[in-house]
């Protein structure tokens, strides 16, 4: 099976994507004459398709690249995937920077593919600017070419910047009622992967950390500040103070009345 060669000094050419859903386990990719390449990158189940001289089965987390030419399916596909319309244009000087990738291969990371489709879809609809879509087609392409040639993504100066990230917004967001689904939509992550992958790399789920971060600030709060405690509760997010004593407790040992005055023992005001 051939590469496909890919410029990355000349334009890749946006003409249109999409997200299919078949609707019976019957469904039959139609038969038609394809005029540019497309990427087809199957979320769910199995797909069969075929061109002229090649039968293709792409499965869960698999994607395919067919070029220009008769396409047509051969067998029932019950399946979701993504499908990207593109042309690649070549200048042809000696020494032009180019790709080879793989006509079909394995996804490490579909996460990250389904953000560059997440991205390209916004900037279609807000922008509905030809090059800002060329930008992020090239992209999408690019992210495929990392991950078939096998570079670890997840090495320690990426999970070093992941979770510092992490890190840093929960930091800078602790005054507030923060959630595991706020940090991944900062981050651009499915909140169970982030969660996952916070869970794999420290030990602890996601939650539990911001639960301990949470109970951090709330110490500080306690022992520096005369806010009362069902101030501190509210602000961060408990429903009322007895809640909130109830969770400082199970993490701290103690309430956060005796955790203040054994602190700081000045009277004050605890309600």
């Amino acid at each position: 099976m051939k590469d496909i060669r890919i410029s990355t000094a000349a334009q890749v050419h946006y003409k249109f994507n999409g997200f299919f859903e078949a609707g019976s386990p019957d469904w039959i990719h139609m038969s038609r004459e394809l005029m540019e390449n497309e990427l087809i990158i199957v979320t769910n189940g199995t797909l069969s398709i075929a061109d002229q001289t090649d039968r293709y089965v792409v499965n869960e987390n698999e994607y395919l690249i067919m070029e220009p030419g008769q396409q047509f399916g051969f067998a029932p596909s019950l399946c979701t995937f993504y499908w990207l319309h593109f042309d690649c244009l070549f200048f042809g000087f000696k020494d032009e920077p180019v790709i080879f990738l793989p006509k079909q291969g394995q996804i490490s990371s579909p996460n990250r593919i389904h953000n560059a489709f997440l991205e390209l879809n916004n900037a279609n609809f807000v922008y509905h600017d030809e090059q800002t879509n060329n930008m992020y087609t090239l992209q999408i392409l690019l992210e495929l070419y990392n991950q078939s040639q096998k570079k670890t993504l997840l090495s320690h100066s990426y999970r070093d910047y992941l979770l510092q990230n992490v890190k840093n917004y929960v930091k800078w967001n602790q005054a507030y009622h923060i959630t595991v689904s706020d940090i991944a939509k900062h981050l651009g992550y499915h909140p169970k992967y982030l969660s996952a992958r916070f869970h794999k790399e420290t030990g602890m789920t996601l939650k539990q950390y911001l639960i301990q971060e949470t109970m951090e600030y709330a110490k500080t709060e306690l022992t520096h500040t005369n806010r009362s405690i069902l101030s501190i509760a509210l602000s961060l997010g408990f429903c009322d103070g007895q809640a909130f004593s109830c969770a400082f407790k199970k993490q701290a040992g103690i309430t956060p009345t005796q955790f203040r005055n054994s602190h700081h023992p000045i009277t004050r005001n605890s309600n």
